[in-house]
């Protein structure tokens, strides 16, 4: 089984990571020294939280099930610090100097790193989407790309405007329906 787990701020919620500072290219130009600072007390906030068991249960995954792939949307790093390899499809808040180092609203996406995520997309046959809101564009329409040759399952509480195109919908906690994937 090739997995692919797609992975937003929902797997953090549990580790109680808040939003990071909403920006995006213009507002930072005008604001840059505000936003360094927001950013700089959000990564204090960030780095006082522990990986869940959600992020654990994926560094088992990784470990034990060949060729388990996560691609995340969160900024925070925790699936890193759990021990997870991961693709970070925006960028991570934790890096200090000039800017963060995210993608904001406007900016393009690193192409070398969206030719892995659609390879990935294809290659994969089950399709994992943890804890997105399946709002944030382009990334909310990329997982439509395995449809049709994965298996798409949506982990979450509520219903997303991707619920629809979804094979099966399991609803409840992410660190509590990750579990169904670990072998026997």
């Amino acid at each position: 089984m090739k997995l692919l787990f797609w992975v937003g701020a929902g797997l953090s919620r549990a580790s109680g990571v808040p939003a990071p500072p909403a920006y995006d290219r213009f507002r930072f130009l005008l604001h840059q020294d505000q936003c360094r600072r927001e950013f700089a007390q959000w990564r204090e906030q960030v780095l006082a939280c522990q990986p869940n068991r959600g992020h654990q249960i994926l560094r088992e995954l990784q470990q034990k099930v060949p060729g388990t792939r996560i691609v995340t949307l969160n900024q925070d790093r925790l699936l890193q610090r759990a021990g997870c390899q991961v693709l970070e499809l925006h960028g991570h808040g934790l890096g200090e100097g000039d800017r963060p180092e995210v993608v904001w609203p406007g900016e393009d996406l690193d192409s070398g790193l969206l030719e892995r995520v659609f390879t990935w997309l294809e290659e994969c046959d089950t399709l994992v989407l943890v804890g997105t809101s399946s709002r944030t564009q382009p990334a909310c329409e990329m997982p439509l790309r395995a449809r049709g040759r994965a298996r798409l399952i949506e982990i979450n509480p509520e219903d997303t405007p991707l619920s629809p195109q979804c094979d099966e919908c399991w609803r409840g906690r992410a660190e509590d329906m990750l579990e169904r994937f670990l072998p026997g």
